[in-house]
């Protein structure tokens, strides 16, 4: 057993949490830390849900929407998700797989060709399950974007390799298989039915009243990409709120039924110790469409975002139902994800190391 040997219980605004720490932090000394995080690493807005079980969700927010202006972050307040979008795509796919409209071991290519991988045969063995469980060879994002030609980095199966070409490969052969776009198959399969009123995968004329804008590490604002096309790697804009209402469909098995959901959180490829590469950590794993941790305290599911000056984080513990989510609009968003996590959610985790995240690292350089 670890430092953090003996867990404690805390409400923090009727959310009965489980931290493994040395000191229980009032509900004050919370938001009290977490904006001081947000001072330090320049982050003027963020938007916080805390799952627990036969609970309502319980919502914080913290700063505001541009750092120039007065108007502060609400529940309703629309950041980019960035990548937390993969999952609720992966989502989707099982349902299409649940449907026995699509196979994950059939090669994508026999629903679809795709011209611009076709140059390298080993685009042929890329599946729907190579994909959302990140093997599929493909690189994160092709050299040139403006060009129709992405390489592939490795024969697909052979390796982790996070791909967000992997997943717009996958996009299209869902729109072949559903006819429909996938903007719209999306609202109709996950959006609507989870009363996700305040998300879209494009910009909605109903975010214009209420949205973050992105930070630099210096809090210098930039210019808002307000997508016209969705993109299941990245596109979702959402409020904490509304994620949380994924998470919690996810800790409920709602919209999949258990085998479905047990084959997604299931392990398909082990992670290493960074992002990088390096070895294998046990009880580290990708499923299909989300990182996996099973510990002995319970089996966890995370994700991160990172589009850039928008950040976010989820990690949930399936065995308990509980968890959170965060947006933060600051390009040093993901700094202190360790430490919400800490205190939110408990326990010790390989995801923040594989990531390269340790908040006390970061304030030992500020110093």
């Amino acid at each position: 057993m670890n430092r953090y040997a003996f867990s404690l219980m805390m409400w923090l605004g009727g959310f009965c949490l489980q931290i493994h720490a040395q000191q229980v932090l009032s509900p004050n000394h919370l938001d009290t830390l977490i904006q001081q995080m947000m001072t330090q690493a320049k982050v003027p807005g963020l938007s916080l849900a805390l799952l627990r079980p036969n609970q309502p969700i319980s919502l914080k927010m913290y700063g505001l929407t541009k750092a120039d202006s007065s108007q502060k972050v609400d529940v309703n307040t629309v950041f980019e998700a960035a990548s937390l979008t993969k999952p609720i795509f992966a989502y989707a796919v099982m349902q299409l797989v649940e449907a026995g409209k699509i196979d994950l071991d059939k090669p994508l290519y026999q629903y679809l060709p795709y011209a611009d991988a076709a140059f390298d045969r080993r685009y042929k063995q890329i599946t729907a399950r190579l994909v959302l469980s990140h093997r599929s060879g493909l690189p994160n994002w092709r050299r040139n974007r403006q060009k129709p030609r992405v390489d592939m980095s490795f024969t697909p199966g052979e390796r982790f390799g996070y791909s967000g070409e992997g997943f717009v490969y996958l996009q299209k052969v869902v729109e072949k298989i559903t006819g429909m776009p996938i903007n719209d198959w999306m609202e109709q399969q996950v959006l609507k039915p989870l009363k996700m009123n305040h998300s879209g995968f494009v910009w909605k004329a109903d975010f214009e009243s209420d949205f973050a804008f992105p930070h630099d590490d210096k809090k210098a604002i930039g210019q808002k990409y307000k997508p016209t096309q969705a993109n299941m790697a990245y596109s979702l804009h959402t409020t904490a709120a509304d994620y949380a209402l994924f998470l919690e469909a996810l800790l409920g098995s709602k919209g999949l039924n258990q085998a479905t959901l047990t084959e997604m959180l299931g392990p398909q490829t082990p992670l290493p110790k960074r992002f990088s590469g390096g070895e294998i950590v046990p009880q580290s794993f990708w499923g299909l469409g989300m990182g996996v941790e099973k510990l002995p305290e319970g089996t966890y599911l995370w994700h991160w975002g990172d589009n850039g000056d928008f950040k976010a984080f989820y990690m949930v513990n399936l065995t308990k139902k509980e968890g959170m989510v965060y947006l933060a609009n600051g390009e040093k968003g993901l700094d202190f994800a360790d430490e919400i996590t800490h205190h939110t959610v408990g326990g010790t985790h390989h995801a923040f190391s594989f990531l390269g995240i340790n908040w006390q690292e970061e304030l030992k350089k500020q110093k």
